[in-house]
C-alpha cells in the first residue's frame, strides 16, 4: 500500500487515505472545471463530488469492517486509495457463511445509500421540472447529473452507489463478489480448493476489466484489472500455504541444533555465526542462561549499518517482552498467522514455561517450498483437494477488499 495518512479512528479503527488520494481529487477537479464558465466554482465542485463519493465509499468498508467485528475479527484500519477503498482484516471468518455475510454487507450498504438517495434526488427532479429548470428527457437528466447543482449531486450519488453495489458483486476475486463466489463454493469443497477456482474467476474478470479499460472504460479499470490479478494470487499463495502448515506443529519445525548468543557477547560473534552457518536469527541469553532477548538478522544488519561489530549483544537485542510466544503443539498456520499479526519476524516456542527454541519467518518459508511439493503432489495422486465439505475454519491469514 506505501504511505498512508491517517485522518481519524471510529469504532476502533483507524480510517487512512493514501497518499495518491490526492489523484483522484485532482481528477475531479479537472473533469468539472475543464467546461466550467467559472473554473474555480467548476474545481471546488468536482472536488466535493469525490470526497462526497469516497465517504459512500467509506461507508460500504464500514459495512464489512462491522459485520467482521460482529465475528470477531479485528479490522485494524481502512484504507481510501484512488480505486476505492480497502479494509484490512486481522484474518479470515472462520466459516464459509461469515465470509459470504463479510463479503456482501459492503454492497448491501450501498444498495442502502442508493435507496435513501434516489427519493431525495427524485424530489429534487421533480421541483426543478416544475420549476422548468431541467428538461424531462433522459439526455436532460444526464445533463443535469453533470451539472454543478444540487439535483444533480443527489442524482449523481444515487446512481454511483448502485453502481458499486453492482460492480462489487461481480465475481472478480479478491473483490466482493469473489469472496462471496468462494464462500458459497467452500460450502462443498475445501477451501483451498474454493479459492483456487474463485481466483482463476477472477483472472477472467480481470482480463475482461484490462480490455474494458483499453477499449475505452479508462485507466481506473486498468488498475482494478491489476488489483484483482495480483491480490487474487497473493491471497492464494496465503491460502495454499496455510494448508500445508495447518498439518504441522511448533514443535516439529524447530531446529534442535541451533546456535545461542550471550548478552556479554561481542556483535562479532553473531557475524561469525552467520558467516559460517545458515543461521540468521538467535536466542540470547543472560549469564544464568535464562532467555532474555532475540536477535534477529534484521536487527544485526541495521547495526552493523550504523556502529559496525563494536558493541555488545544486549545492546542490539530485542527483548523477549517483544517477542511473540506460542505453544509447542500449535499449528504451525496459526504460528505463522500470530507472527503476522505480531509483525515479527520470529516466534519464541515454550512449553510449560520452558524455552523449546525460535522458529523464523525463514523456517515457514522453506517448509512450504519443501511440503507444499510433496502436498501437491498427493492431491494429485488422491484427485485432488475437491470433494470434502469446508467444515473447518477458513484458510486464509487477512482480506483485502476494494471498490
Amino acid at each position: 500500500m506505501g504511505s498512508a495518512l491517517k485522518i481519524t479512528r471510529i469504532w476502533g479503527i483507524d480510517i487512512q487515505v493514501h497518499w495518491s488520494f490526492i489523484l483522484i481529487l485532482f481528477y475531479g477537479a479537472f473533469i468539472y472545471s475543464r467546461d466550467a464558465s467559472n473554473v474555480l466554482a467548476g474545481a471546488v465542485y468536482g472536488i466535493l463530488v469525490i470526497l462526497l463519493l469516497f465517504v459512500c465509499v467509506a461507508l460500504h468498508e464500514f459495512g464489512h469492517a462491522i459485520t467482521a467485528k460482529y465475528f470477531g475479527v479485528n479490522v485494524p484500519h481502512i484504507t481510501l486509495l484512488p480505486i476505492g477503498g480497502v479494509a484490512q482484516l486481522d484474518r479470515m471468518p472462520r466459516r464459509p457463511l461469515q465470509e459470504f455475510l463479510i463479503a456482501i454487507a459492503g454492497p448491501a450498504v450501498n444498495f442502502v445509500l442508493a435507496i435513501l438517495l434516489l427519493p431525495v434526488a427524485l424530489l429534487a427532479v421533480s421541483l426543478s421540472m416544475r420549476a422548468g429548470a431541467i428538461s424531462t428527457t433522459i439526455p436532460g437528466l444526464m445533463n443535469e447529473v453533470q451539472s454543478m447543482s444540487l439535483t444533480g449531486l443527489l442524482l449523481y450519488l444515487a446512481g454511483m452507489n448502485v453502481m458499486l453495489g453492482i460492480f462489487n458483486l461481480l465475481p472478480a476475486f479478491p473483490m466482493d463478489g469473489g469472496r462471496i463466489l468462494r464462500a458459497l463454493l467452500a460450502l462443498r469443497l475445501r477451501y483451498v480448493q474454493a479459492t483456487r477456482i474463485a481466483v482463476l474467476v477472477g483472472r477472467g474478470m480481470a482480463i475482461l476489466f484490462a480490455i474494458w479499460g483499453i477499449s475505452g472504460g479508462g485507466i481506473f479499470l486498468l488498475l482494478i484489472a491489476f488489483f484483482v490479478y495480483v491480490g487474487g494470487r497473493g491471497e492464494l499463495e496465503a491460502v495454499e500455504s496455510r494448508y500445508i502448515l495447518k498439518d504441522f506443529s511448533a514443535r516439529q519445525a524447530l531446529n534442535k541444533d541451533a546456535h545461542i548468543l550471550y548478552t556479554s557477547e561481542p556483535i562479532s560473534r553473531a557475524v561469525d555465526y552467520i558467516m559460517t552457518t545458515y543461521q540468521g536469527d538467535f536466542p540470547v541469553y543472560d549469564l544464568g542462561h535464562n532467555l532474555v532477548g532475540v536477535l534477529t538478522r534484521p536487527r544485526l544488519v541495521a547495526t552493523l549499518r550504523t556502529q559496525g561489530q563494536e558493541g555488545r549483544i544486549v545492546d542490539v537485542m530485542i527483548p523477549r517482552s517483544q517477542v511473540p510466544v506460542t505453544t509447542a503443539n500449535t499449528t504451525l498456520a496459526d504460528v505463522w498467522e500470530k507472527m503476522m499479526e505480531a509483525g515479527s519476524r520470529v516466534i519464541i516456542v515454550q512449553d510449560q514455561g520452558q524455552f523449546l527454541g525460535l522458529i523464523t519467518l525463514d523456517d515457514i518459508s522453506e517448509l512450504i517450498q519443501v511440503m507444499g511439493a510433496a502436498k501437491e503432489r498427493e492431491d494429485t495422486i488422491t484427485g485432488g483437494s475437491g470433494g470434502q465439505a469446508a467444515t473447518s475454519g477458513t484458510e486464509s491469514q487477512s482480506i483485502i477488499d476494494a471498490n
